[in-house]
């Protein structure tokens, strides 16, 4: 495993600042957002973008394009297409996005036509937004698409870490290292009446029931990426280095000797 930040988290700053504030907190691995360099936009060549991270010593390790879901199947492929290609310009493989049910064949089908591989993210107030939504999902696709498990909403919508863990960690590709605020039922209800997705965040601790689920995920082999994704805007120097030394320690920690053995952590 290694510790890397998706760029998500300093969507405030502009894509310069961010790779700078990135490099400065002492990351060296990022998973590129989208809204930072847009597969939409035209005249924006992946490679300079590259080359502008690699100037700030970082490695972008993914592309993050956010949700696809709720659009119509052509648009979905077309939106796909092009981020895949914009993806492997900018050197990665790698795609996370959000999908409904309706989008995942799709993305299968194009993800081994491009050479990419698509992990599909469980946002809280979606389709697979459940381990067992999720897992079911892919398990109906090639090895070109897998999970992207972010931690974040998982806790949202109260969902045990390790459980989920044990449910995904064969199938996933990238973990979105998320701490928020988990709210009353009550309360997850209202939001998702309203549409307001948006979650009360937290700083990671030894609280936070990460150690348990990352203790799973190395037990069943995973070797991908631990990125960093927060929600809040305030103290983003300070939230940064806070959840910098939480994913250090979470990669340092020791192997177990096994799934059972890591649940009971």
């Amino acid at each position: 495993m290694e510790t890397g930040c998706n760029t998500y988290t300093v969507r405030g700053l502009a894509r310069p600042e961010a790779f700078a504030l990135l490099h400065r907190t002492g990351f060296r691995t990022v998973e590129l957002w989208a809204g930072h360099a847009s597969y939409l936009s035209l005249g924006l060549a992946p490679r300079r973008v590259a080359a502008e991270a690699a100037r700030c010593d970082l490695a972008v390790r993914a592309y993050c394009i956010g949700s696809l879901v709720g659009l119509r199947p052509r648009a979905i492929e077309d939106r796909l297409a092009r981020a895949f290609d914009f993806a492997r310009e900018l050197g990665t493989d790698l795609v996370t996005v959000a999908l409904d049910r309706t989008g995942v064949p799709i993305a299968d089908a194009r993800a081994r036509r491009q050479g990419v591989r698509c992990a599909l993210e469980n946002d809280w107030y979606g389709e697979l937004a459940r381990p067992r939504d999720l897992a079911a999902a892919l398990a109906a696709c090639s090895p070109a698409v897998g999970a992207t498990i972010d931690t974040g909403h998982l806790t949202f919508l109260g969902c045990d870490l390790v459980a989920a863990a044990r449910v995904l960690a064969g199938r996933t590709f990238h973990v979105h290292l998320k701490v928020v605020r988990r709210p009353s039922a009550t309360a997850r209800l209202l939001a998702r009446l309203r549409r307001r997705h948006s979650m009360e965040p937290a700083l990671p601790g030894c609280d936070d029931g990460l150690d348990g689920f990352v203790s799973v995920m190395r037990a069943a082999g995973y070797d991908g990426m631990l990125a960093v994704e927060h929600e809040g805007e305030d103290d983003l120097a300070g939230a940064l280095a806070c959840y910098r030394r939480r994913a250090a320690s979470l990669v340092g920690n020791g192997a177990p000797r096994s799934i059972a053995e890591a649940a009971g952590a």
